[in-house]
């Protein structure tokens, strides 16, 4: 059982993100759900302001951005979170709501446990993975031995049951490009084993660079370092942005430029180093 100062916590950041997004949670059914997940798939996906925590060399108990910071600071700034910070707001979020959820881990091309999500359980028993790492603004049901699939702006998100049991294979479909995704095991992940993937995910080799990810009505939008990438109805596009990049990464992403033109010069600085 969360103890008082927990709940208390929890109760303030569903409050404010109920609040800033104009929600009215009901009962912690599917239809709540897909009202939160739809709405939480707003705050981008970014590790500027994970690459600011790992160049500031704070202690490892004091770098993890949690649940107030992430939703104070995208109300304030406009930032977002890698997977773990915003698989922990949302968890935050959902438990208050009423939800029975609990972190799990999922492998990539380059790395095992370096991905996570949420398993979440409705009221009427139904499980669903939810995933704001990838911006995914729906809940997935979860059966087993069963494939779902989730129509996007511009892609396709297949989920395929695996070989391994209780895992599922994630795809993406562009056109007729079918790409792996991850592996991702729905079993339990203790909070002691998910902050420890969390630690040690500041040394991951994606933190050499800045990344950005936001959702469009008709698209979405990614950043790699000043590299712009724009997919939408009228196709695909990239854009440099070497001459103006916080001042374009607040115009396309919403993040404020103090923090966009922070990272920029201690990614400059860390490539000096390199």
């Amino acid at each position: 059982m969360p103890r008082l100062a927990d709940k208390h916590r929890m109760k303030q950041v569903a409050i404010m993100f109920f609040d800033h997004f104009c929600i009215s949670p009901g009962r912690p059914d599917r239809e709540s759900l897909q009202i939160i997940l739809s709405r939480f798939s707003d705050i981008p996906w970014e590790n500027l302001t994970k690459f600011l925590v790992k160049a500031q060399r704070f202690p490892s108990e004091n770098r993890l951005r949690l649940a107030d910071t992430v939703v104070s600071e995208h109300i304030e700034k406009g930032t977002g979170g890698t997977c773990f910070s915003l698989t922990e707001a949302l968890g935050t979020i959902l438990s208050y709501a009423g939800y029975h959820c609990h972190p799990v881990m999922a492998d990539m091309n380059h790395g095992a446990n370096i991905h996570c999500a949420l398993s979440v359980t409705a009221d009427d028993g139904a499980r669903f993975l939810a995933d704001p790492g990838y911006l995914v603004p729906a809940p997935v049901l979860i059966e087993p031995g069963k494939a779902v699939q989730i129509n996007t702006p511009m892609q396709t998100l297949v989920w395929e049951p695996s070989e391994k049991g209780n895992s599922f294979d994630l795809y993406s479909i562009d056109g007729e490009i079918r790409n792996w995704k991850y592996r991702i095991r729905m079993d339990t992940v203790s909070q002691a084993e998910f902050r420890g993937h969390w630690q040690r995910s500041f040394d991951a080799t994606g933190m050499n660079s800045l990344y950005l990810n936001c959702r469009k009505e008709n698209g979405r939008l990614s950043a790699h370092n000043l590299n712009l990438r724009r997919v939408n109805s009228d196709g695909k596009s990239n854009e440099k942005l070497k001459d103006s990049y916080p001042e374009k990464v607040e115009e396309y992403f919403g993040l404020c430029r103090e923090v966009a033109e922070a990272a920029e010069k201690e990614w400059k600085r860390s490539c000096q180093d390199r």
